[in-house]
Order: C-alpha cells, then sequence, then structure tokens
C-alpha cells in the first residue's frame, strides 16, 4: 500500500500554499484537493498533489503560533523556520 502524502500549510501575507507541491491552497482544507490561486492568471497545468495537511506553518517572522493556530486549531502550527523537515512525505 502507498504511503500516504503529507504536506505542511503554507501562510504567507496574503496566499497560502502547500509544501509539496508549492501551488496555491485553501487554509480550511483538509487535504490539498484544489488551487487556490493568488494573484494573477493560474496556470492551468497546476494540479493539488492530494497530500493531507498535517502541520501549518509561515515563513513570516511576525506570524506567532498562535496567530495560526487561530487559522487552524486542529493542526500543530509553527512559526517561521521551526517546522520539523520530516513533516512531508
Amino acid at each position: 500500500m502507498p504511503e500516504e502524502r503529507t504536506a505542511v500549510l503554507l501562510v504567507d501575507s496574503y496566499t497560502t500554499t502547500c509544501s509539496k507541491c508549492r501551488n496555491g491552497a485553501f487554509t480550511k482544507d483538509i487535504r490539498h484537493d484544489r488551487i487556490a490561486t493568488g494573484w494573477g492568471t493560474p496556470d492551468p497545468r497546476d494540479k493539488p498533489c492530494g497530500a493531507r495537511f498535517v502541520a501549518i506553518s509561515t515563513k513570516r517572522q511576525e506570524y506567532t503560533q498562535d496567530d495560526l493556530h487561530q487559522l487552524r486549531p486542529d493542526l500543530p502550527a509553527y512559526e517561521a523556520g521551526k517546522a520539523p523537515r520530516d513533516l512531508t512525505t
């Protein structure tokens, strides 16, 4: 049986992306099953990777763990640079 794909939900100022495929993601989704568009026209070749979100994190220093936890209280939240590298498979 194939191993389940997992990813971290990465929050930025105006967008949220999937750590697995780097495409846009919706903050409330459990899996990366649809593409959230950011600025401009999305590339029609972009596809969601289907990974299950196992944590939420950011690269923005000003976002705290509490800020991230408010967005997704069901996921472990990690400040910039604090997410364990082994969260994605």
